[in-house]
């Protein structure tokens, strides 16, 4: 394999060549609609990304968009599919439920999905904020669009975030006749999706409605060797209603509601280091073989039992790890998620421009045991639950003034939401019942929470001339964020009260109450100078808010005795980019770089009480962090069909204060941040009479990536170097890339199409998240991608769909 460096300087001169040569970026079928469409040509690509429907080359943000047409055309099944062919994102399923994902976007990352912890990537779709990830692994249904916006966005959107925000507009009703489509999909491991959408006028230019449905099932492909089940399986559905009206020529009215399910067995933890002091060792031990408790009474008998058990661990790890098989003692990890999401957009056109009110309700309610040790022993078992419930009004204003020298965008967002978040685990039991006189203490952290929020924003565009403009923008962010916990410890055979978690709480409930409220300011400032009308360029200065929060899991041992609430994550960010259309519209190259400090950066640490036999995650201000890098984007039409296509992007990641009780941790790895990420994929497509081919196919590569922060692990001694080196080496996910296609023939002026895909064609097998605890545990776990997998898709539109 060649070394990083050797690749790094290949690449830079590809993409130089790449700029000169034609070899382009973004996903092929960017663009949204097509203003001057040929065969020689590039269309124009409509985004929102300024609250109005604007040209992608005539806005000063690094904006990615992928249609629904091109992310079918990539075989993309769920919404994390979103970031195989667009630069600077990345998305990992979160660590406690399959249903949910953790975003990144330029190094930012919410590294839990806590609802006490807000994202720093916001979610929109359709307008409406998802507060929370939990479904966000929901299948792609009906899509106009999704837009990926890179850097703080606070100035526009609902609630500030650091990272950037990801948009996603499924299709509304149109007044264009009764149209719709029917597609089913059959692929390997029994993959069966289903998916229908009916379009239907109601009253001709009044009313009209439309509905989709979809369903994804495929069976598991990691068999559990204890239980017989078959892990990793799919099996959701989701489910989208909208009534769209027309009273007057200048006022729309959209109603929606959303449905989404999910329960399946999950993809499963994998063991893959267990270090040689681990107590993980002795519960071993004492699983494999009871008796062995008589030896921790004798003196050196403890030595024993760490033998006997690391090599318990050692043999299991060389036989199961890396297969797709498992033996999980403590139950089948399953995800069942129900959640249900109801939007109204009503939107009036004025003399000034467009007022648009987005209101809307979200509930989700989710269950989520997990065997996180993914070993045949009772090491680490966690089950989570949710059942929360948030709604959101944001009133916009966009439009124009003095003669159109200035363009606006204001707003008024409020937000509440409330509900509970709780956990149990259980850490050791035959070592805990030995040293414990019996009992089996089982850890309950629940959590039911307030989270409100307020913000008002403007911002604006004044052009000087035609070609340059400036632009400012400000808002103002007040949150509130409440809790009442009842962490304790309870006996899991009685149920019986142990003690509580946090000190000052009340005795005998356990109960403990916390208040905290958060404001910022954030801003946006920049320069664009249009060359020439194919030609961009402009820098910017923003600064972005993330809320500060409280801590759901917290315990007296790891908290000061107290709740302990974070602050918010402030991060200031420069900007500069360049947009350009070149050889007569057949070549389009987007380049933007940044560089960006975080200061009390928000990081998720989870500890270990000093027995093992209990677990606590506790969110802090980490200090300063300092992020560089850029996107390439460029998409060529090389000859009539055929749409070459890549992106590169670089995410440079380094803390610049980072210190806790634990000692300076400034050397600790960024999680699922890798610093190199580039694509490349091809388009072609042929019309023969009424029949027309298309056929796709992309390569995403990934640097190095650290799937966990590895100096969590570190205490300095010579032991635990070892312990760290070897647990870096086992969460480390090698650079590489997948290959996947798809090739489709549609028939009767594309009314029928049969399409034959492929997804991870080369069978690359890599861990794609992990897992760590540190002392005294030391165990580090991770979960593997899917193998390649295959199968064929039939597609029948009537009505003009």
């Amino acid at each position: 394999m060649e070394s990083c460096s050797t690749f790094r300087a290949k690449l830079t001169r590809s993409v130089s060549a790449a700029a000169i040569m034609t070899i382009l970026s973004a996903a092929p079928a960017l663009g949204q609609d097509s203003v001057a469409k040929n065969s020689s040509t590039l269309e124009d690509i409509v985004v929102t990304a300024r609250k109005v429907a604007e040209n992608l080359q005539d806005i000063p943000v690094a904006v990615t968009v992928q249609t629904g047409d091109a992310l079918r055309q990539q075989s993309a099944v769920q919404v994390p599919d979103i970031a195989r062919l667009t630069p600077g994102i990345t998305f990992t399923q979160a660590s406690s439920n399959g249903s949910a994902s953790n975003i990144t976007i330029r190094g930012q990352v919410q590294t839990d999905v806590l609802a006490t912890l807000d994202p720093s990537v916001g979610v929109y779709v359709d307008g409406f904020y998802w507060a929370r990830a939990y479904g966000l692994n929901a299948n792609l249904l009906d899509i106009q669009n999704a837009q990926v916006l890179r850097g703080p966005q606070g100035t526009l959107f609902g609630r500030n975030t650091t990272g950037g925000a990801l948009l996603i507009q499924s299709n509304d009703p149109n007044y264009d006749g009764i149209s719709g489509m029917i597609s089913a999909t059959y692929g390997r491991f029994n993959e069966r999706d289903g998916t229908a959408v009916l379009n239907l006028p109601i009253v001709a230019d009044k009313a009209a409605m439309r509905a989709a449905f979809t369903v994804n099932k495929r069976d598991g492909f990691i068999k559990n060797e204890i239980t017989g089940r078959d892990l990793a399986q799919r099996d959701s559905y989701t489910g989208r209603v909208k009534l769209r009206l027309d009273p007057t020529d200048n006022f729309q009215l959209i109603l929606s509601g959303e449905f989404y399910g999910m329960k399946n067995y999950d993809r499963p933890y994998e063991l893959l280091y267990v270090a040689p002091t681990s107590p993980a060792n002795i519960e071993a031990a004492l699983e494999a073989n009871p008796a062995n408790a008589a030896l921790l009474a004798v003196p050196g008998g403890a030595a024993q039992l760490v033998g006997i058990g690391s090599g318990l661990f050692s043999n299991y790890i060389a036989t199961y790890t890396g297969t797709d098989k498992t033996r999980l003692n403590d139950g089948d990890p399953r995800v069942d998620v129900k959640s249900q999401t109801y939007v109204m957009t009503a939107n009036l056109d004025t003399f000034w421009g467009a007022l648009k009110f987005i209101g809307g309700y979200r509930t989700i309610k989710s269950i989520a045991p997990i065997d996180l040790d993914g070993s045949p022993y009772s090491i680490v078992k966690t089950t989570g639950k949710q059942d929360l419930q948030s709604y959101s009004g944001e009133l916009q204003a966009t439009g124009t003034a003095m003669n159109d020298k200035i363009d606006f965008a204001g707003g008024i967002f409020a937000f509440n939401e409330t509900g509970r978040d709780e956990s149990t685990s259980i850490a050791l039991p035959a070592l805990t019942r030995v040293s414990s006189g019996g009992l089996l203490p089982q850890t309950y952290y629940i959590g039911d929470i307030t989270n409100r929020s307020m913000g008002m924003y403007l911002q604006g565009t004044f052009h000087f001339t035609d070609a340059f403009s400036a632009l400012g923008g400000v808002r103002y962010s007040v949150e509130d964020k409440n809790i009442v916990s009842f962490n304790a410890t309870r006996n899991a055979d009685t149920d019986a009260l142990l003690r509580c978690l946090i000190a000052t709480a009340t005795p005998g409930t356990c109960r403990a109450e916390s208040k905290s409220g958060f404001d910022g300011i954030s801003y946006t400032l920049g320069l664009n100078y249009q060359i020439n009308p194919d030609v961009l360029v402009y820098i910017k200065t923003s600064k972005g808010f993330r809320s500060g929060g409280q801590n759901l899991r917290a315990a007296g041992a790891t908290t000061g005795g107290a709740f302990a609430p974070f602050g918010p994550e402030v991060a200031r960010e420069h900007e500069a980019g360049f947009k350009a259309e070149m050889f007569n519209r057949r070549v389009r190259f987007n380049l933007a770089a940044f560089y960006n400090e975080v200061k009390d950066i928000q990081r998720t640490t989870l500890l270990v009480s000093p027995d093992g036999s209990s677990t606590s995650t506790v969110v802090s201000n980490a200090g300063k962090a300092r992020f560089y890098g850029g996107e390439a984007e460029v998409t060529a039409r090389l000859f009539e069909g055929f749409t070459l296509s890549g992106t590169a992007a670089l995410s440079n990641a380094k803390y610049l204060e980072f210190a806790d009780a634990s000692g300076d941790r400034r050397d600790e790895v960024f999680q699922n941040v890798p610093e190199w990420t580039f694509s490349i994929a091809g388009d072609y497509e042929r019309s023969f009479g009424s029949a027309t081919m298309r056929a796709h196919l992309d390569y995403a590569w990934q640097d190095d990536t650290a799937l966990y922060a590895f100096r969590t692990l570190q205490t300095g001694n010579a032991l635990d170097d070892s312990i760290t080196n070897a647990v870096a080496k086992a969460l480390t996910r090698p650079a590489g890339g997948e290959l996947n296609g798809r090739l489709g023939v549609s028939f009767a002026d594309d009314t029928i199409e049969l399409a034959l895909f492929g997804r991870n064609i080369l069978n690359r097998r890599v861990d794609i998240a992990g897992l760590a605890f540190g002392a005294p545990l030391f165990l580090a776990m991770g979960k593997r991608n899917d193998p390649a997998t295959y199968g064929v898709t039939a597609t029948f539109k009537f009505g003009g769909f």
